[in-house]
């Protein structure tokens, strides 16, 4: 119970102190609240009081202007200059400022005096967005009688006459200049006084006598006084500003633009009455907003004070970011608070169970420790896809078996590496591989019995001990039933997959006396069987070290052999089977070797694919060849084996151009031969590649055709130019009908399919009969001529009767 009420106290006091920060983050969020309110104020305060100045300056401009300064009673001395400079500072005014009229009143101006020139009421001399303008033409038609005087208190007054109310204002403006400023030097400096007038504008609305609402036409007048030379008043210019312009200086309803004096206030008629406490006056700050000042606007109004009144509800602060954030945190954490206080709570319950199942809690945890202790020990000593044991594993069993043999038993290690597995792998996915090498795991662990051990030590190789009773006779029984089994199909995945594997045997104590050396000695003979054609066995042989060594340092020689230009091209002559014409040659490499003399491509090519030499000897014979044809005489062309391992990298066609353009050889003269194990993966990139290879110019003939699995399908893939039928059944065409039947076969498919065929190993004239008798279109072999230097073919190019065999 103690812990349960230290909790309790523990969650209560923690949301007391969350209480009092947020107290404090809600106090720092309305201060800062306030700081941007006050600064967005004063802001517009400076715009609404840059606006006002603009206004006043231009006004005073016109004041400045001799051409209103000089003018007569009635204007007509104005050129068009001066009403071109008046014109163009009104169309400043009116763009800029949305100033609605500007007016010129001489010093002795009076709206109710007939004008004894024009027989009319008095006018202002100017109205400077319409020049000289007749305010009374528009009753001149009519002979009406005018009613009554104009009434400031009622506004009880004819529309006709309307207008003329402006310039009763005007002149009230007119008035108080010439009783506070007579002359300019009342005037100190350039501080020119601007008067207003309360919001009483009418410009032709009638609509504003009975209403009192003129929210586009209502506004105020400003006054500035216009000196002569002498500087005596001549009168003054006046300025119509509309509300709905001033309006547009302020960015929200919360401000109000106001002259108490005047009892003018912007916005008067939109602005909620719920948000001040006397909206007619926006005198003083509204204590009932969250915000609220009145900002003083430093203007040249000598007969009143304009000021900016700004309030923001309070809604406007609940809807703040840092307001909503403070609120979301507060909440957040007196949930979270209480959650993390129920859990505490819960967790406290739960343990003072567990401890009062303490016993039974220390057995089970002590078994399941037992239990993943067993488990990580055998996940450390066996393969975790096979379930075998691994390399670890394998090695301690091995050292504890050899210090266990009597002297008459005998320990076998085979080292088993699986035939074909990386194309499964690479065509069908890991998944299938993987359920492959569990399926080997489990064939392997069959043949081996309950006197072996199966162990995985990489990614395809298995190692199997075998204790031996009978002598080294029932080492080879168990490497032969592990062949065969490997050799049977798997059914994964709905595939059907063939591999097969290769074994290599060192047997204790004869092939060596630690686990090292007999892993060792058993890896070589199966490096030894793989070199032999693989699916077979080999048992260790002491020359075996020495052939490694040697392969070794042949690996070495190989990767300098390019550099130290010790390859030479031979090439064996084409001819057509029906002419027996010349009509080109295969280039075969030779590898003038420094210990070992001059070597077969059979000796080194392999090699270099598996080092990774080959796509640097493969771009040299390719460069070589061309600029050696490209010397011969036409059509005479060259062809050239393509390794598999050239179609890996991706700018095998930009190195056949490069050859060709290096060489000057037409590409119609380049043959490239391929044999089927490239078209293995038949993967997108290999088609592609062969397509691009071909759109060079270039012609593919297909090498070696019949002794793969699947060369028909290849010749549906892709249009070969070229099949060249396998040595090995021209070989036989004399004594084997089933020969002949397949040479006759593949001739007729590539007539159909409109390719050339050539035999290759034609070495008798029996085999040269045959082979033109079934329909071959070229021949190629020792009947024909050897493989020979370039150097050679200069001599046969020189004797036209040599071109033909």
């Amino acid at each position: 119970m103690t812990g349960f009420a230290l909790i309790v106290v523990t969650g209560a006091a923690t949301l007391a102190a969350l209480h009092i920060r947020s107290q404090r983050d809600f106090a720092l969020a309305k201060e800062r609240y306030l700081e941007n309110s006050q600064a967005a104020s004063r802001a517009t305060a400076k715009t609404v009081e840059d606006a006002l100045h603009a206004i006043y300056e231009n006004v005073r401009t016109l004041t400045y202007l001799p051409s209103v300064q000089n003018l007569d009673r009635h204007g007509t001395n104005l050129g068009e200059e001066g009403r071109a400079t008046i014109q163009q500072i009104y169309n400043n005014l009116a763009n800029n400022v949305s100033i609605s009229e500007v007016y010129f009143l001489p010093l002795d101006f009076d709206p109710d005096r007939f004008d004894p020139v024009t027989g009319k009421l008095e006018e202002p001399i100017l109205q400077f967005d319409q020049l000289i303008v007749n305010a009374r033409a528009r009753i001149d038609a009519t002979s009406a009688k005018k009613l009554a005087t104009l009434d400031d208190q009622s506004l009880t007054r004819p529309p006709e006459e309307v207008e003329t109310y402006e310039y009763h204002e005007l002149a009230r403006q007119l008035a108080w200049l010439k009783a506070n400023y007579p002359t300019s030097s009342n005037i100190e400096g350039l501080n020119v006084p601007i008067i207003g007038t309360k919001e009483l504008i009418t410009c032709d609305n009638t609509d504003f006598i009975h209403s009192g609402n003129d929210a586009d036409r209502s506004g105020f007048i400003l006054s500035v006084p216009v000196f002569a030379a002498d500087g005596s008043l001549r009168g003054s210019v006046s300025a119509i500003m509309l509300t709905s312009a001033l309006r547009k200086l302020l960015p929200s309803a919360d401000y109000v633009i106001v002259n108490a004096d005047y009892g003018f206030e912007s916005d008067q008629h939109r602005l909620s009455t719920s948000l001040a406490a006397d909206t007619s006056s926006f005198t003083a700050p509204d204590p009932n907003l969250i915000y609220s000042e009145v900002i003083p606007l430093s203007l040249n109004d000598p007969r009143s004070a304009w000021r900016l009144w700004a309030g923001f509800p309070n809604s406007r602060f609940e809807n703040d970011v840092d307001v909503q954030s403070v609120r979301e945190f507060e909440l957040a954490s007196y949930a979270a608070t209480a959650i993390v206080t129920l859990l505490a709570l819960v967790c406290w319950y739960a343990i003072g169970r567990t401890m009062s199942m303490q016993t039974e809690a220390a057995e089970t945890l002590e078994r399941r420790v037992d239990e993943r202790t067993a488990e990580i020990q055998h996940l450390a000593t066996h393969d975790i896809l096979t379930g075998l044991p691994n390399r670890g594993l394998l090695a301690d069993t091995m050292d504890e078996a050899l210090r266990s043999l009597r002297d008459a038993e005998k320990l076998a290690v085979h080292c088993i590496d699986l035939d074909r597995f990386k194309p499964v792998n690479d065509t069908l996915g890991h998944p299938v591989g993987d359920e492959l090498l569990r399926a080997v795991a489990a064939r392997l662990k069959q043949q081996a019995g309950e006197t072996a051990m199966v162990a995985r030590v990489g990614g395809d190789e298995f190692i199997i001990l075998q204790l031996l009773f009978d002598g080294d006779d029932q080492a080879g029984a168990l490497a032969s039933r592990v062949i065969h089994a490997l050799s049977s199909e798997f059914p994964i995945q709905g595939h059907t997959i063939n591999i097969g594997g290769s074994i290599g045997i060192a047997v204790f104590p004869d092939d060596g006396q630690s686990s090292e050396i007999l892993i060792r000695n058993a890896d070589l003979a199966l490096y030894k069987a793989k070199m032999e054609g693989r699916g077979t066995c080999r048992s260790f042989e002491p020359g075996m070290d020495a052939r490694l060594q040697e392969r070794r340092l042949l690996e070495a020689e190989l990767a300098l052999a390019v550099a130290k230009d010790q390859f030479v091209l031979h090439y064996q002559p084409l001819h057509d089977a029906e002419t027996s014409k010349l009509t080109g040659f295969e280039a075969l490499v030779r590898w003038n070797h420094p210990r070992l003399g001059q070597l077969p491509p059979s000796e080194f090519i392999h090699l270099s694919e598996e080092i990774g030499v080959i796509d640097t000897l493969g771009e040299w014979i390719l460069r070589k060849a061309c600029a050696d044809a490209a010397q011969w005489p036409l059509p005479v062309k060259v062809a050239v084996n393509l390794s598999p391992a050239q179609f890996k990298q991706q700018g095998l066609p930009l190195q056949v151009a490069s050859a060709l353009a290096a060489s000057n050889l037409l590409p119609s003269r380049l043959e490239l031969e391929i044999t089927e194990s490239v078209l293995l993966a038949d993967n997108e990139h290999t088609i592609q590649t062969l397509h691009s290879l071909r759109d060079l110019g270039v012609s593919i003939a297909m090498d070696d055709f019949g002794t793969g699995y699947s060369s028909l399908s290849y010749l549906r893939s892709f249009p070969f130019n070229r099949i060249k039928i396998d040595r090995s059944f021209v070989s036989l065409m004399c004594e084997s009908s089933e020969s002949r039947a397949i040479v006759k076969a593949v001739a007729d498919l590539g007539s159909t399919l409109g390719m050339t065929t050539t035999a290759e190993g034609v070495e008798t004239e029996d085999q040269y009969r045959l082979v033109k008798e079934n329909g071959c279109t070229d021949v190629q072999g020792w009947l024909f001529g050897r493989p020979m230097p370039a150097s050679e073919l200069t001599a046969l190019f020189e004797a036209p009767r040599a071109l033909t065999a």
